[in-house]
């Protein structure tokens, strides 16, 4: 019962973004607010997640963890029940910041909960049952939004999540166990710098997507200032929010490796699947959602059959071999044409999926079992940084070189279409949701017209950017191999 609540919070916390980025236009439409806005309500709880994630897990250590993930429940509950019956844009505003603050809680706690409550022999297999039952759980929850926001009102979309809270919160006091406490302080500095730190970095990555700008940059910068006063308030102090003497384990770094590879490709690839389906096949946006479904299906099996797997082969060889098959998926992109099958378009984003949830399981383990005594909560956190980072800075980069590549390769094919270069940025963002940046509200229409102009250009960037960005897991295979060393199976 403590899995499978876990792997309920797990996924509340992915699938919330996901829900309001597949119901942007309603919700905008709705409360009458303007297309910035409804791209900063897109994307704010995901960055205060971000932001708060490390803070989350810190005060779980300090407070208890289950305390700390109830605390998330409740937060969750109120703030999107706020955010349903919001009257105007700004207690939307209020509502969405909420709700990234509580999501922070789910995702900082719940694999520090699975890794305090089950003993060494059993946590790989515990792990990849908390990873399967949260994708499970997750597939058909944004389908299910969308349809209850159709037939009832956009308001509808923000209560899926709090009913899955409230069933959590009944599993959670009923069977879950609290976690000892850390006897130290709390270090309020140290979680203030990281705060700044994560969201300067995520939300200027993000920014990105939409070219080089001088707000991102900044943001950036400042992210990174207040990044490297972290490490030095960590290092100065006695009761550091996070001893980064765990930087030290080549394992753990490995695990910091992989986990950033496989979220920059999950994510980055997303605009591949969708810019091919919609800007080139002229395919409507939700056959992306369609085909999603079942990879995530299948993912979840795989995350399930990753405990085993890493107890049979070892850690090292599970994190190689699930980097292997995004990689073979990224290099399946290199035979997409205008006709491709659905069924090899279905393959490539299945294999990406599978990979991914292959790689989850032991770098979770990894870095779990790297964890001092009652900093599970803060590596928790880290964990989850490590991969946000990651999951925002893979449609930034993706998004960059796409657009030079379509530049380089056929922007005079546009030259006599009337499109300018923005909207060319754009159908590369078309139906791009769910990441940090937020939902795009974008025109699917126009998109298929910059295809319809420049469409073997746009293979081509396609096709070249699969092959550029394979150099991703090729590097994280050789990180695992090397820092690893040793691969016993566990």
């Amino acid at each position: 019962m403590t899995v499978i609540a876990m792997g309920l919070g797990y996924a509340i916390s992915v699938a919330d973004p996901t829900i309001l980025s597949a119901n942007m236009a309603q919700v905008r439409i709705g409360l009458h607010i303007s297309v910035s806005t409804a791209s900063l309500i897109a994307s704010l709880a995901t960055l205060t997640m971000a932001a708060a994630v490390l803070g989350a897990g810190t005060l779980g250590d300090l407070y208890g963890m289950r305390r700390m993930f109830v605390f998330g429940l409740l937060g969750t509950i109120v703030f999107s029940v706020l955010a349903a019956a919001a009257p105007s844009a700004a207690v939307l505003v209020v509502a969405r910041a909420g709700v990234g603050v509580a999501l922070a809680f789910l995702l900082g706690l719940s694999l520090a909960i699975i890794n305090a409550v089950f003993p060494p022999g059993r946590r790989a297999a515990a792990i990849a049952l908390y990873f399967g039952a949260g994708y499970a759980i997750v597939t058909p929850l944004p389908a299910l939004a969308s349809v209850l926001a159709s037939l009832i009102g956009w308001r509808a979309c923000f209560l899926v999540t709090p009913i899955i809270a409230v069933l959590t919160l009944a599993i959670t006091l009923r069977y879950v166990p609290e976690t000892p406490r850390a006897p130290r302080t709390l270090d309020v500095p140290g979680l203030v710098l990281v705060a700044g730190a994560l969201l300067g970095l995520i939300y200027g990555i993000s920014r990105l997507e939409t070219g080089v700008n001088a707000g991102a940059i900044a943001s950036i910068l400042m992210g990174l200032v207040a990044g490297i006063g972290f490490v030095i308030r960590e290092l100065r102090t006695p009761e550091p929010a996070l001893d980064l003497r765990i930087f030290g384990s080549g394992r753990f770094n490995a695990a910091v490796i992989a986990g950033m590879a496989f979220n920059f490709l999950v994510a980055g690839s997303m605009i591949l699947f969708a810019f091919y389906l919609v800007t080139v096949r002229g395919e409507s946006p939700q056959v992306l959602g369609l085909l999603l479904i079942p990879a995530t299906a299948l993912a979840a099996l795989a995350a399930t059959a990753a405990g085993p797997g890493a107890t049979r082969f070892g850690d090292r060889t599970l994190l190689a071999g699930g980097l292997a098959v995004m990689l073979v998926g990224l290099l399946l992109l290199r035979t997409f044409d205008e006709h491709t099958s659905l069924a090899v378009v279905f393959a490539a984003l299945a294999l990406n999926a599978v990979g991914g949830a292959m790689v989850a399981t032991p770098q979770a383990t990894i870095m779990m079992a790297s964890a001092p005594a009652q900093l599970g909560g803060a590596v928790s956190g880290v964990k989850c940084a490590v991969n946000q980072a990651g999951y925002s800075l893979g449609p930034a980069v993706f998004a960059l070189v796409g657009i030079n590549l379509v530049i380089s390769e056929g922007m005079h094919k546009l030259a006599g279409s009337g499109i300018t270069l923005e909207e060319a940025r754009e159908a590369f963002r078309v139906t791009h949701g769910g990441l940090v940046g937020g939902a795009h509200v974008v025109d699917p229409d126009r998109a298929r017209v910059v295809g319809a102009a420049a469409t073997q250009s746009m293979l081509d960037a396609i096709h070249t950017l699969g092959l550029v960005m394979a150099v991703v897991p090729i590097a994280a295979i050789v990180a695992a191999m090397v820092l690893i060393g040793h691969n016993e199976p566990r």
